[in-house]
């Protein structure tokens, strides 16, 4: 008789654990996130969505301290302002040609990274020296983006994503006429200039991004805001927005972040 109220007492205890455990921690198999960081607020903003709205198992680490064995994680996010350290950059890399899937996320791409060896290849990314205006790479802050839905019909930009507004843009890589098409905007933020790609059209582009610069009197509309392309055995997946906190509290541009994690090409 003892021994039932124990098993009695001990299944009641299993199932008050499992009611307590956060719904992250349930996630399952493939669950688990890593966040490269360069700067940390944004990420913990980021890492609360993806917990909470994605029940996803989330670690977050600096690029210097990677852990020691990558295979485990279903997706890497990198957000690093600076050069990166050649053991991660090689391991990031490493990661991704063998299954992984490396998700940049905007300071992925900058001018300090131009001292890595082996990462502009890899991501099939030039940016050139020079003024914005010749086509040099640059980047302006505290503006309003306007992203443009260019694949309406690709998982990662239509899966939860609701696009509220709809503006003119015409397509910066190649020649065609102005269309009206989805977009959402983003306040208080910053944009790159002048990503050029390297490897053509191996690259799948899902967003365009569309802003005016006030001092110069100049639009810019380039295809260049989100992308995704093959790597081996895994995919790469590229996001231009995410300079400032608020960026990361847009449940469009956060959303379109979840769905790159799960999406199957």
């Amino acid at each position: 008789m003892k021994q039932c109220v124990r098993l009695l007492e001990f299944n009641c205890m299993a199932v008050l654990v499992l009611l307590l455990a956060p719904a992250y921690a349930l996630a399952g198999p493939g669950s688990e996130v890593l966040i490269v960081q360069g700067e940390l607020p944004q990420m913990k903003v980021l890492a609360e969505y993806l917990r909470e709205d994605g029940q996803l198992d989330v670690t977050i680490a600096d690029h210097k301290q990677l852990p020691e064995d990558l295979t485990s994680y279903k997706a890497i996010l990198v957000y690093t302002k600076g050069t990166l350290e050649e053991e991660a950059e090689i391991a990031l890399i490493d990661y991704t040609k063998n299954g992984g899937r490396f998700i940049g996320l905007h300071h992925a791409i900058s001018g300090a990274k131009l001292e890595n060896t082996y990462y502009f290849d890899f991501l099939g990314i030039q940016i050139d020296s020079g003024l914005v205006e010749d086509g040099g790479f640059g980047f302006k802050h505290d503006i309003t983006l306007a992203l443009i839905n260019l694949y309406p019909d690709h998982y990662i930009t239509s899966h939860n994503v609701h696009w509220g507004e709809r503006t003119a843009y015409t397509s910066s890589d190649s020649p065609g006429a102005e269309r009206i098409l989805p977009a959402f905007s983003l306040h208080g933020t910053e944009v790159f200039i002048n990503h050029r790609f390297t490897d053509g059209r191996e690259k799948t582009v899902l967003c365009g991004f569309k802003y005016y610069d006030e001092s110069a009197k100049r639009l810019y509309m380039q295809d260049r805001a989100a992308w995704v392309k093959k790597c081996g055995q895994g995919e790469i997946v590229y996001f231009m927005p995410g300079h400032v906190s608020s960026d990361y509290e847009n449940r469009n541009h956060v959303q379109m972040i979840l769905n790159a994690i799960h999406w199957k090409p």
